[in-house]
């Protein structure tokens, strides 16, 4: 009796174990801060959307009159379906103000970090969630139906503000305080 009673207990526990979510965290695989306007730069020579910002140590979103810039995320995803997909957003290195909200859309992964520009990348993307954040603080965006989207294991996301100016650290920044995914399978 006391066998059964501990087999029971055992069944019990591997049933738990099988049911229960696993989480992973995915570290931004690439990223880049992509310049979308009319604006010239390097002495009103070169428009500044055919410059190419994705190896730099700050992401950088903007919303001007005539300025706008994105950031530009890309995640190598598991081979796992999905139940859950959060957008982990770090504390800002700068912000313009003490109050802003951040966008998230889903976009194509056909970008290359060291290369991408408001010239070679299109502006569109499919909001999948948004957060509003006060002060410099971490924040999460719920962007599950992009993962269940996504391609080829592969997922990108532009993210958006609504204030002049927020700043984060790229993956080139060598800090661990960035982008990140939770995964859940």
């Amino acid at each position: 009796m006391r066998f059964l009673a501990s087999l029971v207990s055992v069944a019990n526990f591997v049933c738990v174990l099988v049911l229960a979510d696993s989480t992973v965290s995915l570290r931004v695989s690439r990223d880049a801060s992509v310049s979308f306007n009319g604006i010239l730069c390097q002495n009103d020579t070169v428009p500044c959307s055919s410059i190419p910002l994705g190896l730099q140590t700050k992401l950088v979103a903007f919303k001007g009159n005539r300025d706008y810039s994105r950031i530009l995320l890309g995640f190598d995803l598991p081979l796992n379906s999905v139940k859950k997909c959060v957008l982990q957003v770090p504390a800002p290195v700068d912000i313009a103000g003490p109050g802003y909200s951040l966008t998230a859309s889903v976009t194509d992964d056909f970008w290359d970090e060291a290369t991408v520009s408001g010239f070679t990348k299109k502006i569109d993307g499919t909001p999948v969630g948004s957060t509003n954040v006060t002060g410099r603080v971490a924040s999460e965006i719920d962007v599950t139906s992009a993962c269940v989207g996504a391609k080829n294991n592969k997922l990108s996301l532009f993210v958006d503000t609504s204030f002049p100016l927020v700043a984060f650290n790229s993956i080139q920044s060598g800090n661990s305080d960035v982008f990140k995914l939770d995964y859940s399978f």
